[in-house]
């Protein structure tokens, strides 16, 4: 008989200190939000009602491309946890250490090209149909916060390194602890505030920059107390070249970097799709998106925990607790998300307040809180389904349904409902949700069947997993 119990208390154990950086990451991009939302507020030294809201966009539309680029690194990254898990099973040390040193290096170069393709984009964001007036603030901002691209490639590779050796803890203490100083900066430079310029919208960007460059700091310092972590850090070696390493790496990193540009790229694109229907419904998708991404974050706790669990049973070739490490993520991940849709629709006039006070916003934000409820169960099967599909080194499938998902379903009927129907941001939302649930089930289906032919101990090269 399967101990679902000890494997709930395994998943918890690996997944609650990523829940709780993801739950920082989150509150304090939740903190950016509220911070330039209030500017020319009653809270403000300067009385302008629109400045929140122009603000509120500004952010909204900025962090949308620079995210989309992001995620393709960050999704790249992912490539080194079940790597990592896989080869601490084994307790390869040599294997851990040439991945983390061939990791960083990609990761680096990737950085930089990311970088070089955000600054190409920044002027055609005014043929993007947005108003005008929050182009004007967002490209400065775009123009600040993309320099954090390096040092958030590099908090990547020892971020993933980390959590593939299980060290989910020190990831969490590094965060925060930037997280913590983001809001501080971001107090002193978007109000001018404690002796800073104020510098508003801007003023949230070098916040950012200034944060993610001390996480780094704190990782790798936390990283070479721990002694685990440390004996890797010894045997980093930058200037040897070791290509069969590059190509599992490239080989893993690159469709499931496609994965999270499918994704985020769709939420990306609904930003400016609602930015076509007006202010009113761009900052009201900001406000509810910021919301709809702070349980998704936490989710992502347990996708963690799944791609890492996976992957270390992958190592053992113990194919019996690799299913049901995988289904126990996936049905406490549901269970989480299922509370969260319900706790949308209890406060879905409560939380935007949060935000902002413009009356017309808010009640857009209520309407879109009830469809992002709906489709909060999918988010949280679908996210778990692929970190135990990436865990099991699946991802050249899994990357198909998330394209079919997003870019077949849920843009082009989200921008047919939001602009030719004129339904505004709710018809974009309908279209995620309905993305969100075809990729769900579909990731369902793939790990049922990939975790059965294990079970049946079909060969593994059937797989196309390698020993």
């Amino acid at each position: 008989m399967v101990n679902y119990k000890e494997h709930f208390r395994k998943n918890i154990q690996l997944a609650w200190p990523v829940m709780l950086t993801q739950a920082g990451q989150v509150l304090v991009n939740v903190a950016d939000n509220v911070m330039v939302g209030a500017l020319g507020g009653e809270h403000d030294n300067i009385s302008n009602p629109e400045l929140g809201k122009l603000a509120l966009g500004a952010v909204s539309i900025g962090n949308s491309l620079f995210f989309v680029i992001m995620i393709t690194g960050i999704g790249f990254s992912f490539a080194m946890s079940p790597l990592v898990a896989q080869a601490d099973a084994r307790n390869n040390l040599e294997r851990g250490s040439k991945l983390l040193s061939q990791g960083l290096i990609l990761n680096l170069i990737l950085g930089f090209v990311l970088l070089g393709i955000l600054f190409l984009a920044v002027p055609f964001m005014y043929d993007m149909r947005q108003p005008e007036a929050v182009v004007d603030l967002a490209i400065p901002y775009l123009k600040v916060v993309g320099y954090s691209m390096i040092p958030l490639m590099i908090f990547q590779s020892f971020r993933q390194f980390s959590e593939g050796l299980s060290l989910t803890r020190i990831v969490a203490i590094a965060t925060i602890v930037a997280n913590l100083l983001n809001v501080f900066f971001n107090y002193g430079f978007i109000f001018g505030n404690m002796g800073f310029p104020r510098l508003e919208v801007e003023g949230a960007a070098y916040g950012t920059l200034i944060s993610r460059l001390l996480m780094v700091l704190t990782l790798v310092v936390a990283m070479w107390i721990h002694p685990k972590s440390k004996s890797y850090l010894r045997l980093i070696n930058l200037r040897s070249i070791h290509p069969y390493i590059y190509k599992k790496l490239i080989l893993l990193g690159t469709p499931t970097a496609f994965q999270m540009f499918f994704e985020v790229g769709a939420f990306a694109s609904a930003a400016f799709i609602c930015g076509m229907a007006g202010e009113d419904d761009l900052a009201a998708h900001q406000i509810v998106m910021n919301l709809a991404s702070t349980t998704f974050m936490i989710v992502t706790g347990l996708a963690v925990a799944a791609t890492v669990r996976v992957g270390n049973q992958l190592g053992l070739k113990d194919y019996k607790n690799l299913n049901t490490a995988g289904w126990s993520a996936i049905g406490m991940s549901a269970a989480f998300m299922l509370m969260c849709g319900v706790a949308f629709i209890l406060f879905r006039n409560i939380l935007p307040e949060l935000y902002l006070e413009n009356q017309e916003v808010l009640n857009i934000a209520a309407s879109l809180m009830i469809v992002a409820a709906f489709f909060q169960l999918s988010d949280g099967i679908q996210v778990t389904a692929l970190g135990a599909l990436r865990g099991m080194q699946d991802v050249q499938v899994p990357t198909l349904i998330t394209f079919v998902a997003y870019f077949a379903i849920a843009l082009p009927l989200g921008y047919y409902l939001t602009v030719p129907r004129g339904m505004g941001a709710l018809g974009m939302w309908i279209g995620l949700g309905l993305g969100l649930t075809v990729s769900a089930i579909l990731l369902l289906i793939r790990f049922r069947r990939q975790s059965n032919l294990i079970q049946a101990k079909i060969k593994v090269n059937s797989l196309n997993i390698p020993e």
